[in-house]
């Protein structure tokens, strides 16, 4: 997760450290410039806190922390020409507008995904999934329901495939999970608790896990053989949807199911094939 959104989430912060999180994330560009005694007035705090918020996000001290917040204003303003991925359309804008700033965004974040994935990340994945007895998929909310597609398409080719709704199910079904087992963990944050449970449980199990999650190192990663990065333009909160970030996890869902369909092609449209067959009336004579 990069360092805008950790700042974003405040987890574990005091409120000290929450005004200075607020204030970087308004004046970004100026923090840059700013020591910490600077910062430290300009939030009603003190430079030991700043210091200490920096260790807190895993950093060894303000300088280092600088850097990385250099980077990440970078990746931003990279992106400043693109569609706002949390604000896309504004008030009274008119359908039509809102329909082509859609279909920009799709396209955009499409287009992101797939250059900041790692092909070989990627291989490893669908190898690891294609060998996998069964599948067990983890998230809350929106993920699930893009996974609920992923296991659509992974049974009509024969690809056992599991989601279990409710967290403590997850916790059950991770409990339950072995090495046969693969496990793809969807947390945009990669901060989200009840993956990082299952996560715990899963590694304790010894089952292969790949994390589908934002870019930047998160505690989710840690646990991970692999990991797919989505489109992380997105903020954690202030935006009008997930948007950009819901058809980047769709892509990559997809990605996976056609990439393990194309390992066994011809047996993967037999299989297919056979079963709409079977099911679809209108095939029927």
């Amino acid at each position: 997760m990069s360092i805008l959104k950790k700042l974003e989430i405040g987890y574990n912060f005091s409120s000290s450290e929450k005004a200075i999180a607020e204030y970087i994330l308004k004046n970004t560009e100026e923090v840059l410039n700013l020591s910490t005694v600077k910062l430290a007035k300009k939030t009603y705090t003190s430079p030991a806190t700043i210091v200490r918020l920096c260790q807190k996000l895993n950093y060894k001290g303000y300088n280092d922390f600088k850097i990385d917040l250099a980077a990440n204003l970078q990746y931003v303003l990279s992106h400043q020409e693109n569609i706002n991925a949390n604000f896309p359309f504004g008030k009274n804008t008119n359908i039509s507008h809102i329909s082509n700033t859609l279909v920009k965004l799709y396209e955009e974040s499409i287009y992101e995904t797939n250059q900041i994935l790692d092909q070989e990340q990627l291989r490893q994945s669908i190898i690891l999934l294609d060998k996998a007895d069964i599948i067990d998929i983890y998230g809350v909310s929106g993920p699930l329901r893009m996974a609920s597609d992923f296991q659509y398409k992974m049974f009509r080719i024969g690809k056992d495939v599991r989601i279990a709704p409710m967290v403590n199910e997850q916790l059950f079904q991770a409990a339950l999970s072995n090495e046969k087992h693969c496990a793809i963990i969807v947390s945009y944050s990669g901060e989200t608790e009840e993956v990082i449970k299952a996560a715990k449980i899963l590694k304790l199990q010894k089952t292969p896990i790949i994390g589908i999650t934002s870019l930047g190192e998160n505690q989710l990663s840690q646990y991970c053989q692999h990991i797919l990065n989505i489109d992380s333009r997105e903020q954690i909160y202030n935006k009008i949807s997930t948007l950009g970030s819901t058809i980047s996890i769709h892509f990559i869902f997809d990605v996976l199911y056609t990439g393990i369909f194309a390992r066994h092609y011809e047996e993967s449209f037999d299989i297919k094939h056979q079963t709409d067959i079977l099911i679809d009336h209108r095939l029927k004579k």
